[in-house]
């Protein structure tokens, strides 16, 4: 979709020029790019972590959005501020089963973000949020999901 493989962009950038494609995935850090598939007609932000204001940006209402971070505190945070800015946005394996599922690749997050659940998020995410809160090793890292799985949870996400 774009003349480059990859590219930097800021997101004060990002703000005010719509990017082409139908669909945009949101990867909240940049150490995930190695886990992402071809997926037609979709660009890719990474490594965005709390920078997301540009999500604001009018041009995302026409789009297909995924969000996928972190399964830990932080990245809750992060989905919750994101779909205040993209109500319609999908997150992506950032739920309870993903994180059952791989518990053995789980760790502990050494520091949690705030106790409060944050605005935004839906009710299972809000009781995973809690869980996270007292789980012992309540942080799964994105870049650590089999790739088999982050590819079938990307393709299944387009519709492929």
């Amino acid at each position: 979709l774009l003349p480059y493989e990859k590219m930097r962009v800021k997101s004060t950038d990002l703000i005010k020029r719509s990017l082409p494609g139908k669909r945009l995935l949101v990867v909240e850090n940049e150490s995930s790019q190695h886990q992402l598939c071809h997926l037609p007609q979709t660009l890719a932000v990474l490594g965005c972590g709390f920078d997301l204001i540009w999500m604001q940006a009018p041009w995302l209402k026409d789009k297909q959005v995924g969000y996928w971070g972190d399964i830990d505190t932080w990245g809750l945070q992060f989905l919750a501020k994101a779909r205040l800015a993209v109500p319609q946005l999908d997150p992506l394996m950032m739920d309870a089963e993903t994180l059952d599922q791989h518990q053995s690749s789980a760790v502990c997050e050494p520091i949690r973000a705030d106790s409060i659940v944050p605005e935004g998020l839906n009710r299972a995410e809000s009781k995973l949020f809690q869980r996270l809160l007292i789980e012992q090793r309540g942080r799964l890292e994105q870049e650590f999901l089999p790739r088999e799985l982050v590819h079938q949870k990307l393709k299944r996400w387009c519709g492929l």
